[in-house]
């Protein structure tokens, strides 16, 4: 045993040993998170396959892994018929979204500066305006964040296809993954480790049906309300409302953006009336359609889930407000599990 002038130095190698291991594999993690969270993200999508196939198997004779494979093969016909049917004027609509865009961001501009509010401005402030923003060029810019959001959350083709086949692998077999990863745990804790599992499976699972549940019924929502109110492309912003839908806080900000800007081009007043809209349906989600979906699904804390989205938008960027609130569940799980009950609560009744 090594010592020096008495003192024993073992204990104090094997912490630095710790200490730098720990390290080293903190910045390897780091190096490597856009992969981990590329995934995660096959991970969610495993678990929504699987409990489609549950489904399935639930409501006839099917067993596993043929009832998978009829899941497959209905999202696979409902993809084609919706690049057939659905998609070519879906992408026509969007296409004319991002011009009328621009044309009501002109519209804006035109009533900024020449209207009776325009003449009230200090000369400064339209300077300002003409300079810096022509055309609002802010608004470009949350379009172009929009589209960069989707193209840096699931990357290239290469991105795309490595989520799809981590969660059909994952699908196929989640028992042999879920093996591996309670071998990594000391035989005394495998139980338990299995236990933790299962209630992260079953938090996601919750999690995942009460956001597909909002996101459907905001799209069907918002696309019927725009249509009534005359609003132009009222499916192409009811489609980009309900898939924003999935960030909570940020997402349904962002939709509404192009909404109110559609109004525009109908008139001031009509802008108005969508900015209204949008904050009713926004009230009614939050106070109506996700309480009664979450009576049979995970929630989050509000202020959970927004320093989140929050933390992860400012350390990982897109990506990172992506998967932000199914982390918070999973990290909800973790310490509720791990810790209180483990910890705290441990020897109570």
């Amino acid at each position: 045993m090594a010592k020096y002038s008495g003192f024993d130095l073992q204990p104090v190698l094997i912490t630095a040993g710790l200490l730098a291991l720990l390290g080293v594999t903190g910045l390897l993690l780091w190096a490597i998170a856009d992969i981990l969270f590329m995934l995660f993200l096959g991970v969610l999508l495993a678990i929504v396959l699987r409990f489609a196939a549950s489904q399935v198997q639930r409501f006839t004779p099917i067993p596993h892994p043929w009832s998978l494979g009829v899941v497959l093969v209905i999202a696979l016909a409902v993809l084609v018929v919706s690049a057939v049917q659905l998609v070519p004027a879906l992408v026509v609509q969007i296409e004319q979204l991002v011009e009328q865009v621009q044309a009501a961001s002109d519209q804006l501009q035109d009533l900024l500066t020449n209207q009776a509010l325009g003449e009230r401005l200090p000369d400064e402030l339209l300077d300002e305006i003409d300079q810096t923003t022509p055309g609002l060029p802010g608004v470009e810019r949350i379009a172009d964040g929009l589209v960069a959001t989707f193209a840096e959350g699931f990357g290239v083709l290469a991105n795309v296809l490595f989520i799809v086949f981590t969660a059909l692998f994952l699908a196929v077999d989640p028992h042999r993954y879920r093996f591996g990863l309670v071998q990594l745990v000391p035989p005394q804790g495998r139980q338990r480790a299995n236990q933790i599992i299962s209630q992260i499976i079953s938090g996601l699972k919750s999690w995942l049906v009460g956001r597909l549940l909002s996101m459907v019924l905001i799209a069907i929502t918002v696309s019927v309300g725009l249509h009534l109110m005359g609003i132009p492309l009222a499916l192409a912003l009811g489609v980009i409302t309900g898939l924003l839908e999935f960030i909570p806080v940020v997402g349904p900000l962002l939709s509404a953006v192009p909404a109110i800007l559609m109004g525009f081009t109908v008139g001031p007043m009509r802008a108005l009336y969508v900015a209204v809209f949008y904050l009713v349906v926004q009230q009614l989600e939050g106070n109506v359609m996700t309480p009664i979906v979450q009576l049979k699904t995970a929630s989050l804390p509000p202020v959970l889930t927004l320093t989140a989205v929050l933390a992860m938008g400012l350390v990982f960027g897109p990506l990172g407000v992506l998967i932000a609130t199914p982390l918070a569940v999973v990290g909800m799980i973790l310490v509720q599990e791990l810790y209180i009950r483990d910890v705290l609560e441990k020897g109570t009744t």
